[in-house]
């Protein structure tokens, strides 16, 4: 099974457009999603998806988001895979890119946790209303139990000015934030996207 060495520590998800993550790639962020499940309004078509992660800097990880997704639905220029929907952890054993399965920070989560050990590489800590980017916060002291289990990185909500409170309540791997740094959906602000970097790496060092 491919791993990841560590999470990356800081990840923007719902990246449409290089320009909006070109600052904070300067200041150390570590990966970016793009989505490609078609219900989100930060869905980018295959060509696009593409485009932006060729124009990626080596180094930085290109995360595919998808939702209800099969091993053979992953492109071929994903450095990673982000899983948001149903999917079942046998179907993606020895999978040959490093696996994020995102946690909705709910009662029984731990279950979910157990399921996919040995499988996903980390988790990502979300809330539970829907399969990402809704900017609602997740109950933190649940999250910092789920963060003690398993690596994480969490997610629900964080932008540049609530990132270090988060951070040091629940003590993930990482965090990831997607839209509390738009401007409109599917439009990152660079100078939000830039400052939550900031912000993130200090808190988290």
């Amino acid at each position: 099974m491919a791993e990841l060495p560590r999470l990356p520590r800081v990840k923007v998800c719902g990246v449409t457009r290089i320009g909006d993550v070109e600052p904070a790639l300067r200041l150390g962020l570590e990966a970016v999603g793009i989505v490609r499940w078609r219900g989100s309004p930060r869905f980018l078509p295959a060509g696009p998806a593409e485009a932006l992660a060729s124009a990626l800097p080596a180094g930085i990880l290109a995360v595919e988001v998808l939702v209800d997704a099969a091993p053979d639905d992953v492109s071929g220029w994903a450095g990673a895979v982000q899983l948001c929907g149903g999917e079942a952890p046998e179907t993606w054993f020895g999978f040959r890119l490093p696996v994020l399965r995102r946690l909705p920070v709910a009662p029984g989560a731990e279950v979910v946790v157990e399921a996919w050990s040995g499988v996903a590489a980390g988790f990502v800590l979300d809330h539970p209303s829907g399969p990402g980017g809704t900017g609602e916060a997740v109950d933190l002291a649940l999250a910092a139990q789920l963060a003690r289990l398993a690596p994480c990185l969490l997610a629900g909500g964080l932008d540049e000015k609530n990132v270090a409170e988060r951070v040091r309540a629940v003590r993930p791997a990482g965090v990831d934030a997607s839209s509390r740094l738009e401007s409109a959906p599917g439009e990152k602000d660079p100078a939000r996207v830039a400052a939550f970097v900031r912000a993130a790496r200090e808190a988290l060092s």
